[in-house]
């Protein structure tokens, strides 16, 4: 998080300044960023305006030097950038509670205000009582949930200084090799990780797990009303608080939510009032515009209330050796894509393919309304995603080849074969489907859905061949 560094220079700047002229834009400057975006940051890092923060300042100085020195109270609002010795006096009994020329009488009745200094902790101002984990970095998010877990895993684990390979967390959580359909219908959340997970957490269990780490898995169950059952709100910001405390940021699976069912929590303020994180979906529409400003935190109010479960990192264990958990890797991929049951509702593995693939092609779309049309669309992308996912754990399997020579064969039969099925994730775009009217409508066609769906058992086939040679490994 480098704007924590950032905003900690320009304090410096305006500390340095506080008897000049300040402008907001030579401010930002300072601190390398926009003149809104700064005041974004600073406003939910500190609680208050850069306006506010210049002017407590300022009067929490003037009312020391009045108390210190017997300076004229004229030359001391002028100092202090004040214009008129009225407007001074105003402000400054506002602040102090008492009128500048009694403050050279009663100078314990001041009030102190100090320069912030800002670390893990924000400390200074009257009573700061927020914190927040540095070093989280900004977590990119273009609206493929098959991935974003592992994005957000990857920044998280940095965060906290581990050395993270992205590569291997994702062929580690089942990601890079899984395929998700609901069969008889199109509905969106195939591609979100939960539709994977027989239990609850599963995905992330597995990963983590396989990497070290310790963690409590929580999932909050609701009645019909939504009323926590096994939980409170008073519980849960306890243990967010907790974490955030002692370092660990919190993983969070949201109730809803606009698109992404993910996020990361690693600062709070008024202690727990309001929780502190990015928004992933600022300004995102499927298929129209990506988010913006996810670089900026943001605080939220009745934060617990939205809360499906979480993940309470405690920290490393000792982990299986490099070949027991790659062989764990290539269980599970296959586990995955034999499985003949549904998840959730959903078919999975080689079963997902053929169902999306029939769907595809067999299904009738000419009475259906336009709208309709444009959503399956959008599903139909979504299941894509997942496809494309495999490219993310081919670096892995990669170095695995050459660590364990006797799996190289089978391993870059592999990788070849899932390049070939993450390249069908981007096939419609040759084939000129795009996201407009024009693009919507040709999906109506079932000639150009058949071009999609022949392109498609191609792929599948692909997968299937990768996850032979994954299986001849485990023999």
């Amino acid at each position: 998080m480098n704007w924590i560094k950032e905003m900690q220079s320009a304090i410096g700047f305006i500390e340095s300044r506080l008897t000049e002229e300040l402008g907001m834009e030579e401010i930002a400057r300072s601190a390398n960023s926009s003149s809104a975006n700064f005041q974004r940051i600073f406003s939910i890092v500190t609680g208050m305006t850069v306006g506010e923060y210049i002017r407590f300042r300022r009067l929490s100085l003037a009312g020391k030097e009045l108390a210190e020195t017997g300076a004229r109270v004229l030359d001391t609002a002028l100092k202090y950038g004040f214009e008129t010795p009225e407007s001074f006096t105003k402000a400054f009994t506002r602040f102090h509670g008492v009128t500048p020329a009694a403050a050279k009488r009663r100078a314990s009745a001041l009030r102190n205000f100090a320069a912030l200094s800002i670390d893990v902790v924000v400390r200074g101002g009257f009573t700061m009582r927020r914190k927040l984990i540095p070093n989280v970095p900004e977590i990119p998010y273009d609206g493929n949930n098959a991935a974003f877990f592992i994005t957000l895993l990857e920044a998280t684990l940095k965060g906290l200084g581990e050395e993270c390979d992205k590569a291997k967390l994702t062929a580690l959580s089942g990601e890079g090799n899984r395929f998700c359909w609901t069969d008889g219908a199109w509905v969106f959340g195939n591609e979100v990780t939960e539709s994977i997970n027989e239990t609850p957490f599963e995905t992330e269990q597995r990963v983590l797990s396989a990497i070290g780490w310790n963690a409590k898995y929580i999932t909050v169950l609701r009645g019909a009303d939504g009323s926590m059952i096994n939980t409170d709100s008073a519980q849960i910001r306890q243990d967010f608080l907790s974490a955030i405390d002692r370092g660990f940021p919190v993983l969070i699976r949201y109730r809803e939510h606009p698109d992404c069912d993910l996020n990361v929590f690693f600062g709070y303020e008024q202690d727990g009032e309001k929780i502190i994180g990015y928004n992933y979906n600022n300004g995102y529409q499927a298929g129209v515009s990506q988010p913006g400003d996810i670089s900026v935190p943001v605080a939220w109010e009745n934060w617990e209330h939205n809360i499906a479960g979480y993940i309470l990192l405690q920290g490393k264990t000792e982990t299986a050796s490099e070949r027991e958990t790659a062989l764990a890797a290539f269980r599970f991929i296959s586990e995955h894509a034999r499985k003949t049951g549904e998840i959730r509702g959903k078919k999975v593995g080689l079963a997902a393919w053929e169902s999306f693939l029939r769907h595809l092609e067999q299904d009738d779309f000419s009475q259906l309304p336009s709208e309709e049309v444009k959503s399956r669309f959008f599903i139909y992308c979504d299941a894509l995603c997942q496809i494309d996912a495999r490219k993310g754990a081919l670096p892995y399997y990669r170095r695995l080849a050459g660590r364990f020579p006797e799996w190289r064969g089978r391993l870059e039969a592999a990788i070849q074969a899932l390049a070939d099925c993450a390249a069908y994730g981007g096939f419609l775009w040759g084939q000129g489907f795009t996201f407009d009217e024009a693009g919507f409508e040709k999906f109506r066609s079932p000639e150009a859905r058949k071009v999609l769906a022949d392109a498609g058992r191609e792929a599948m086939e692909k997968d299937r061949f990768a996850v032979e040679q994954f299986e001849k490994l485990l023999e």
